[in-house]
C-alpha cells in the first residue's frame, strides 16, 4: 500500500527559511490538512475544538484564532493523544522534567520522519550540509557509565546524523563526571589541519563541567577556523549560577579560540520535538518555514505586539501523530518587527525566561512524598543576626538581634506571672471583645479577604468557651485552680500553662495561625510569634487589637488589653538566621509550626529543651465525597453547592482543610454534571460573601492549564476573570488531581463513595462529607484507618474545631498536676 502524500511533505520540501508567497500558502493549507485530521480522528482533540467553537474544516483566516493545546495537556493526557491507531504508534518521547510531570508525545513513523527532515534541514543552514567531526561534552553511550547519561542519550543520539566521526568527552570516576582536557586536545590535534569540527552537548553540562574546569586554568583549547559549539536544553539548571548568555558566549568563544556568534544555543522542546531554533549571529532565534510564532499575554491570552513579552506560541504541520500543531509554551518571549541584518527570512525571536510557577499557597506544599521530621543536622549556620521587631510592648537595649531576642524573651517570661493570676473567664471575655473589633474597625478591613469573619466568629467567648471545655476535661476552671475531678470530690485537678509558645506562622494562611495563638493565650502562655516574610504586617494587625481594651467578668473582676499585650512579640528574621532561629527555638516551652514541608523541615531540625513539646501543622491536603441520598432534590443540591462552595472558597483553597477534589456518587436525583451546574450558580454569589483577593499572573496561567486540560477530558465551568473554575472529569476511574488552589473544583464521578478511599494518602487530613450517617460512618471508620484525622460535614470543612490534626491542642499547651488522690 502506498504511502499517503500529504501537503506537509510538499512544505517540508522547500528551503528551510523562504518568506515566498508560495510557501506561505502551503503552511495554511498544510495546517489545516493536519488540524482537519486531528479533529476526524481524535476525539479529545475533537472535544477540544468543539468546545472552543473552533471548526477545522472552515477557512483558517487568521492563525491566532486557532485554539492553542497548551503544555499541560502533554503533560497530563500525553499517552491517550494519538490521532493514529495506536499499533502505528513506533515511539514515545517525554521531556526531561527537571521539576513536575515529563510531557509525553506519541509517534508514528510520518511524524518521525517529517521530524527528522525539519530538523536536518534547519541545522544544516547553521554547521552546512557536510557532515563533520562532533565532540560531544557527555559520557560515551558505549561505555560502563551509560547510566550516567540517562535521557540525555536520545537527545545525543538526534544529531549524531550531522557527525563525520565523534569523539565523548565527559569521563566518569567513583559515579562522579569531569572533562577529560587531554583526551579533548588529542584529538583536536589528531584531525585534519584546518577540520571545523562541532562541540556539542547540554548547557548546563558545557558550563559546570566544562567552562568551570577551563576558565581560570591555562588550559587553552584552539578550535579549527569555521568551528562551532552547539548546546541544548535550556538555561534552567543555571538560573541560581546567575550567568548571562552574553557572558556565557564570551568565555567559550576565549577558552576555544572561536567567535561568540559560533556559540549557538538551540531552543526547542518535546511537544514539537524536531522543530529547532539556533541562534541567529543578529541574536534572535528565527521561525523556519514550517513554524509561525505568536506571542500571548500571560493573563488574558490574547496576543501582544511585537517588543512586548509573552507565553510563545508554536504553530506547525509537523505534527502527525496527535494534535501538538498548535502548542501554547510556559516560555515566556519577545517578537521582533525589524527584519534580520543577516538577510535570514522568518520570524525573529528571543526567549527570555519561563513562566514563574504559581507559588504553591499554605500547607499544602506536598503530594506524594512521605513527610517526616527527624532531628537531622542542620545545615552550616549562616551568619545572619538581623531581627526585625514588628510587635512588643517591652524595652529594648540591645543593637544585635541576638540580644534584642534575648531580651524578647526574658520580659515575655517576666509576664508569665501575671498571666496566670487572670481568670480563664476574663481572657476569653476579652478575646471575644477583640473578636468584634476585628470585625468592625475600618483599620482591620484590610483582612477581610484573609478569613477576618470567621476568626471573628471562631473567637467569639461562646464559642471560645466551648472549645476550652472540650480541650480541658469539660472544666475551664482547671486553669485557674484545682477543682474536684469528674465524678470525685476528692482528687483535684489544675492545668498549668507550659510558659512560652514560639510559634513559626505560614505566610499566605494567617488566620489559621490565630487560633493556636488564641489557645496559647487561654492556657496562659505567653508566645512569641515569628512571621514569614510575606505577612505584610497582618500579625503585628491582629495582635494590637488588645490594646486599650477591657473587659469585665460577671464576678466583677477587670481585665486590661494593654496587659495582655504585653504577653505577646511579634518578630521576623530570615530563614538563613540560624542562630536566631536555634535560640527561640531553645527558648520555648512549646513550639508550634505552621506552613509547607521546608518551612516546618526547617523548624523540626532545631534544637529544643527535652520537654518541648512540638506541635506541626501542615503540610496537608484534603478533599470531600457527596452520597447520591444528598442529592434528592434540587432545593437540596442548591442547598449543599452552596456550602461546598463556602469550603473552596474560605482562605482561597489555601487551608489544609480546604477541598479541592470532590467525588460525587452516580444515581441521585440530580446527577454530578447537573450538581456542577448548581455550583457554577452557587460560586458567584459566594465570591460577595467571601471576596477573591488579587490573583496573580502566574496563578492565573495555573488555570488557564487547568481548564486546558479539561477541554479535552471533561466540562468546564468558570468565571472570565479567573476567579472560580468547576472541573469535571469524563474519565471512567476517578482519580485524584493535583491542586491548583484559587478556587478550583475538580469533580469525579464515582459509583460509590468507597471508591474515593483509594485516593488517601499520608498526607490527606480532612474529608469533608455529606452522607447519610450509616454511609458516613461506615466510609469515616474506613478512611480513619488509613490516617485520615477529620469528617466534618461539608460546609464547616474549614472549622478550626478540636481535635485538629487528630489532637486536642490544649493538651500540648498544659501540664496538668493533680492534688490528693489517686483514688483506688
Amino acid at each position: 500500500m502506498e504511502e499517503k502524500i500529504y501537503i506537509t511533505d510538499a512544505l517540508l520540501s522547500m528551503p528551510p527559511y523562504d518568506s515566498s508567497v508560495e510557501v506561505e500558502e502551503l503552511f495554511i493549507k498544510s495546517l489545516q490538512e493536519e488540524l482537519v485530521f486531528h479533529y476526524e480522528n481524535n476525539q479529545m482533540y475533537r472535544q477540544f475544538c468543539d468546545c472552543k467553537g473552533f471548526d477545522p474544516h472552515q477557512h483558517i483566516t487568521s492563525l491566532e484564532n486557532i485554539p492553542a493545546v497548551a503544555v499541560s495537556v502533554f503533560k497530563e493526557l500525553g499517552f491517550k493523544l494519538n490521532s493514529v491507531p495506536k499499533e502505528d504508534l513506533i515511539m514515545a518521547l517525554q521531556s526531561s522534567a527537571t521539576s513536575g510531570m515529563p510531557s509525553t508525545v506519541v509517534l508514528d513513523k510520518i511524524t518521525a520522519k517529517r521530524q527528522s527532515k525539519a530538523m536536518v534541514k534547519v541545522i544544516s543552514e547553521f554547521i552546512g550540509a557536510k557532515r563533520i567531526p562532533f565532540l560531544i561534552m557527555d559520557i560515551d553511550p558505549r561505555g560502563a557509565d551509560r547510566r550516567l547519561l540517562g535521557a540525555r542519550f536520545a537527545a545525543v543520539t538526534g544529531y549524531l546524523k550531522f557527525a563525520s566521526k565523534v569523539g565523548y568527552f565527559l569521563k566518569a570516576k567513583n559515579g562522579i563526571s569531569y572533562f577529560d582536557v587531554e583526551g579533548i586536545q588529542e584529538y583536536v590535534t589528531s584531525l585534519p589541519v584546518g577540520q571545523p569540527v562541532v562541540v556539542f552537548g547540554f548547557t548546563y553540562i558545557l558550563y559546570q563541567n566544562v567552562l568551570k574546569s577551563i576558565v581560570g586554568s591555562d588550559v587553552k583549547i584552539q578550535l579549527p577556523k569555521g568551528s562551532k559549539i552547539i548546546h541544548i536544553g535550556g538555561w534552567k539548571k543555571l538560573e541560581s549560577e546567575k550567568i548571562s548568555k552574553e557572558l556565557f558566549n564570551q568565555q567559550f568563544s576565549e577558552c576555544f579560540g572561536i567567535e561568540p556568534t559560533d556559540v549557538i544555543d538551540i531552543y526547542g522542546f518535546t511537544e514539537q520535538m524536531g522543530l529547532n531554533y539556533p541562534d541567529c549571529p543578529c541574536g534572535c532565534k528565527h521561525a523556519s518555514s514550517y513554524v509561525r510564532v505568536i506571542a500571548r499575554d500571560t493573563v488574558t491570552r490574547q496576543p501582544v505586539e511585537a517588543g512586548k513579552e509573552g507565553m510563545l506560541e508554536f504553530i506547525t504541520p509537523v505534527p502527525h501523530s496527535y494534535p501538538g500543531n498548535v502548542v501554547l509554551t510556559d516560555d515566556i518571549g519577545i517578537l521582533e518587527n525589524e527584519s534580520c541584518p543577516y538577510g535570514r527570512p522568518g520570524q525573529r525571536f528571543r526567549v527570555v525566561g519561563r513562566l514563574k510557577k504559581a507559588e504553591v499557597r499554605g500547607c499544602g506544599d506536598i503530594l506524594s512524598a512521605k513527610l517526616t521530621f527527624s532531628q537531622k543536622a542542620a545545615k552550616s549556620a549562616i551568619n545572619d543576626t538581623n531581627l526585625d521587631v514588628q510587635y512588643f510592648k517591652g524595652d529594648l537595649t540591645a543593637e544585635d538581634g541576638t540580644g534584642q531576642l534575648k531580651e524578647i524573651i526574658a520580659q515575655l517570661n517576666t509576664q508569665n506571672e501575671w498571666l496566670k493570676q487572670q481568670p480563664i473567664e476574663a481572657l476569653i471575655g476579652l478575646i471575644g471583645v477583640a473578636s468584634q473589633k476585628w470585625l468592625h474597625d475600618p483599620q482591620f478591613a484590610f483582612l477581610k479577604d484573609k478569613g477576618l469573619f470567621f476568626l471573628s466568629q471562631w473567637c467569639d467567648a461562646k464559642h471560645l468557651r466551648q472549645v476550652a471545655l472540650e480541650g480541658l476535661r469539660g472544666n475551664i476552671h482547671y486553669m485557674d485552680s484545682y477543682h474536684p475531678f469528674p465524678d470525685s470530690g476528692k482528687h483535684l485537678l489544675h492545668a498549668v500553662g507550659r510558659g512560652l509558645c514560639c510559634h513559626w506562622m505560614a505566610g499566605n494562611v494567617q488566620i489559621l495561625g490565630m487560633f493556636a495563638l488564641v489557645q496559647c493565650i487561654v492556657t496562659k502562655n505567653v508566645n512569641l510569634l515569628k512571621v514569614a516574610a510575606k505577612d505584610g504586617g497582618v500579625f503585628s494587625a491582629l495582635v494590637s487589637v488588645f490594646e486599650g481594651l477591657t473587659y469585665t467578668t460577671v464576678d466583677g473582676y477587670t481585665i486590661n488589653g494593654d496587659d495582655l499585650a504585653k504577653t505577646i512579640a511579634v518578630v521576623y528574621f530570615s530563614r538563613n538566621a540560624q542562630k536566631l532561629g536555634e535560640q527561640m527555638s531553645l527558648a520555648a516551652k512549646v513550639r508550634i509550626a505552621w506552613g509547607g514541608k521546608e518551612a516546618v523541615e526547617v523548624v523540626a531540625a532545631y534544637p529544643s529543651v527535652i520537654d518541648c513539646q512540638t506541635v506541626i501543622f501542615g503540610p496537608k491536603l484534603s478533599y470531600a465525597v457527596i452520597a447520591k441520598e444528598e442529592l434528592s432534590s434540587e432545593l437540596e443540591a442548591k442547598k449543599l453547592a452552596r456550602r461546598v462552595s463556602v469550603d473552596v472558597s474560605v482562605f482561597d483553597q489555601a487551608g489544609c482543610a480546604s477541598p479541592h477534589n470532590l467525588y460525587i456518587e452516580r444515581g441521585g436525583e440530580i446527577s454530578p454534571e447537573h450538581f456542577c451546574e448548581i455550583l457554577a450558580e452557587s460560586f458567584p454569589k459566594t465570591e460577595i460573601q467571601i471576596p477573591k483577593p488579587i490573583i496573580s499572573p502566574e496563578q492565573i496561567s495555573a488555570i488557564h492549564s487547568a481548564r486546558g486540560v479539561y477541554d479535552f477530558k471533561g466540562k468546564i465551568w468558570g468565571s472570565d476573570t479567573m476567579s472560580w473554575s468547576v472541573l469535571l472529569s469524563n474519565e471512567e476511574q476517578s482519580e485524584w488531581c493535583k491542586p491548583v488552589y484559587s478556587r478550583v473544583l475538580m469533580v469525579h464521578e464515582v459509583n460509590h463513595i468507597d471508591e474515593a478511599l483509594a485516593h488517601i494518602e499520608d498526607f490527606i487530613q480532612t474529608i469533608g462529607i455529606a452522607a447519610p450517617e450509616d454511609k458516613a460512618i461506615a466510609f469515616a471508620n474506613a478512611a480513619s484507618a488509613k490516617g485520615v484525622a477529620r469528617f466534618p460535614l461539608i460546609g464547616r470543612m474549614l472549622n478550626f474545631e478540636m481535635p485538629w490534626d487528630g489532637m486536642f491542642l490544649i493538651d500540648r499547651l498544659v501540664k496538668w498536676s493533680s492534688l490528693f488522690g489517686p483514688l483506688c
